[in-house]
């Protein structure tokens, strides 16, 4: 019987699906089965996972689903911090025992997780939200708005990684040997990376850079990598990067705008 068959027989299906959920190059795998079960080059293990039903309606961006897992699940545990550094993808995969064929059920970011006991349910919102999203565009103003070390900036990251270790971690505060050689406020809106881990630097002064969040496991002694970050204005673009050739504010704008009345002032 084919896939199609089996899922619009009475008695004929067996159903299992698998989850498969991808932050950056990492991947949890998960399946409903009692056993493990292989897709591709990938085994996905058995374990307490379930998920709430959804809607196929007229308007795909509003498909919203919950799965529940065992609060110690390792991608529960992630959200624990309460920051993630880049998007959770989850794709859902449901297929039939006796059957080779696997289609994609779901496929979606998950967007947060709360504990109720010892269960953890993740929200998943459809891959269509980020079609709701603004796009892009230029706007006039005095700042640069090129991402640092993008590619409307230039500048190549590695040739300003600052490769040191942790003196000492107390929360989201790290001593870095060496950062006070830069300046205080040479990192401040950097990134730190220690391990698979990235944080931004919202603080630098002296040896003390302070990031926006924990890095779990972060311990003294251990590796990690800076970059400086970058106000995104004129002066620090030519002095700190040389690269005003790439500027992309306006840094000569009138600061009196002449249809509000304020350049009559």
């Amino acid at each position: 019987m084919s896939y199609t068959e089996r899922e619009q027989s009475v008695s004929a299906g067996h159903p299992l699906e698998l989850y498969r959920f991808s932050l950056g190059g990492e991947q949890w795998l998960f399946t409903s089965a009692d056993h493990e079960v292989a897709y591709g080059a990938d085994l996905y293990q058995p374990g307490f996972i379930k998920r709430s039903g959804f809607t196929k309606g007229g308007d795909t961006r509003k498909s919203t689903i919950e799965i529940e897992v065992a609060a110690s699940n390792p991608v529960a545990l992630l959200f624990r911090t309460g920051w993630l550094a880049t998007t959770m993808i989850l794709t859902i995969y449901r297929h039939h025992h006796e059957d080779a064929d696997f289609s994609v059920l779901w496929k979606g970011r998950v967007t947060g997780c709360k504990w109720a006991g010892s269960v953890a349910t993740l929200t998943s919102d459809s891959v269509f939200t980020l079609f709701r999203r603004a796009g892009l565009r230029r706007v006039y103003q005095i700042g640069c708005p090129h991402v640092l070390f993008g590619a409307a900036c230039g500048l190549n990251a590695a040739a300003w990684a600052v490769g040191s270790s942790a003196a000492t971690v107390v929360g989201n505060q790290v001593v870095v040997a060496g950062a006070s050689a830069y300046g205080s406020g040479y990192f401040t809106g950097g990134m730190l990376r220690a391990g698979n881990e990235y944080r931004m630097i919202t603080a630098h002064s002296g040896d003390v850079v302070v990031l926006v969040d924990v890095v779990a496991g972060l311990a003294a002694g251990a590796a990690v990598t800076l970059w400086p970050g970058c106000p995104r204005n004129l002066s620090v673009c030519g002095s700190r990067f040389g690269n005003v050739v790439n500027f992309g504010g306006l840094p000569y704008l009138p600061s009196k705008n002449p249809f509000s009345g304020d350049a009559l002032v």
